[in-house]
């Protein structure tokens, strides 16, 4: 019981520990990246009547910096999940890169839709992104769906996976194990996805998770991109999770 309580708090509590973004940032929001994309990356935000999971926030958007500045580096990942997605917006950026030609499958060039997105949160805001899938005409790739950090994670997540995206998912101390065991099922395979994290410090208790993950993870932090001074002045962070020898 004790499981299910920290997970039915885990949405509600969102609200307690991150400040809300100003009004005007909600609605829908476009993304171009400097003109890398066209058409942009169309995100809508609802105005907060799902929580702060239904807002574009500072990791996510470091997130996506990241992937469209080496993003001939994810040519090799093919299959890809996002935890705690909230709106969606770096797995429909993988999306529209996709249907862009900026995300090609190196194996099979030939092939088209061999990517797979699946973006992914409590089942309050699955609404939210398949609205922001559709908004963006990338429902051939990326797919929205509940996953509740803590509970078995299905096949058709786990299966050939090559890659874990998360932006902005260490806030809520209560959540630290839920989201631990979901990282580590995710990865419990003979070939282990490589994990992309970014994180917004905000409290000290979040040291905790890492020192935590530390025994089943390395952690490395990433600063190979341009932006990474900016970002750190606002105590956001990039880190590569790999999975250790279990």
């Amino acid at each position: 019981m004790e499981k299910d309580t920290e997970a039915d708090s885990f949405f509600a509590n969102f609200l307690d520990i991150v400040p809300s973004r100003k009004i005007e940032h909600l609605g829908t929001t476009g993304l171009e990246f400097n003109g890398q994309l066209s058409p942009e990356l169309k995100i809508y935000e609802d105005g907060g009547g799902l929580g702060c999971g239904g807002k574009i926030w500072i990791a996510g958007e470091l997130l996506c910096e990241y992937i469209m500045e080496h993003k001939v580096n994810f040519n090799v990942y093919d299959k890809v999940i996002e935890l705690g997605s909230g709106t969606g917006i770096v797995g429909l950026l993988l999306g529209l890169m996709n249907n862009q030609g900026l995300w090609i499958n190196d194996k099979y060039k030939e092939e088209q839709n061999s990517k797979k997105v699946y973006v992914t949160d409590i089942t309050e805001l699955v609404p939210l992104m398949d609205k922001n899938v559709n908004l963006n005409n990338v429902g051939n790739v990326v797919e929205a769906a509940s996953l509740e950090w803590g509970e078995p994670v299905e096949a058709k997540f786990s299966a050939g996976l090559d890659l874990v995206l998360a932006a902005d998912c260490v806030y809520l101390e209560k959540a630290f194990p839920l989201l631990e065991k979901t990282l580590l099922d995710l990865t419990s395979v003979d070939k282990p996805p490589m994990i992309l994290m970014s994180y917004r410090k905000r409290r000290k208790a979040d040291k905790h998770f890492f020192i935590k993950i530390k025994k089943n993870f390395k952690v490395i932090e990433i600063k190979d991109f341009k932006n990474f001074a900016q970002y750190l002045k606002q105590r956001t962070h990039l880190f590569q999770l790999i999975r250790l020898n279990r």
